[in-house]
């Protein structure tokens, strides 16, 4: 069931958080690169989302959900920026423990390495638009930023990663 298929009735914390569970956990993967770290910030997000729901509810609880778990994410790449821990688990973990099909290319390796090394606010960008396929104007209200810069974050971001391949192909990979 789809927040779209129960916004229309009226819909309770529970059924909110079984409608988008697995979404939000793979955009959280994306985000911070850690299975176990990305658990832990969705259930943050759960508890913020709960203590506020009478007000949210009534408008896009989801997008909200996502806003709060952007800024999460953002945040503890800050944190762990400054303590250089190495994150565990790959994307493909989470496909196969959230039960969703396995996406093509998603079994980590050389594409994850260069989205993680992305900074924060370019990765949740990215993930934004092209994971959660997101408008410019949705992600610059997500992240608190201008259309410009969602434009610029995307535009570096993209940079990054076709010079990636690039490299790839010279490297004969």
């Amino acid at each position: 069931m789809s927040t779209e298929e129960v916004r229309g009735a009226e819909i309770t914390f529970d059924a909110f958080v079984t409608a988008t569970a697995g979404r939000l956990l793979r955009t959280a993967v994306f985000l911070v690169y850690d299975r176990h770290l990305a658990e832990d910030l969705l259930q943050i997000t759960y508890e913020r989302v709960a203590r506020r729901w009478r007000r949210v509810a009534s408008g896009s609880p989801e997008a909200y959900a996502r806003k709060v778990l952007v800024n999460l994410a953002i945040d503890e790449n800050r944190r762990r920026a400054r303590r250089r821990d190495l994150p565990v688990g790959s994307v493909a973990d989470v496909e196969r423990l959230a039960g969703a099909p396995p996406v093509p290319g998603a079994t980590g390796g050389e594409l994850d390495e260069v989205l993680a090394a992305l900074p924060a606010k370019q990765r949740a960008v990215v993930v934004l638009r092209y994971w959660c396929d997101l408008g410019e104007h949705e992600i610059a209200e997500t992240l608190g930023i201008s259309r410009g810069t969602v434009k610029s974050h995307t535009a570096r971001a993209m940079a990054a990663l076709r010079e990636h391949v690039r490299e790839g192909r010279a490297d004969g990979r």
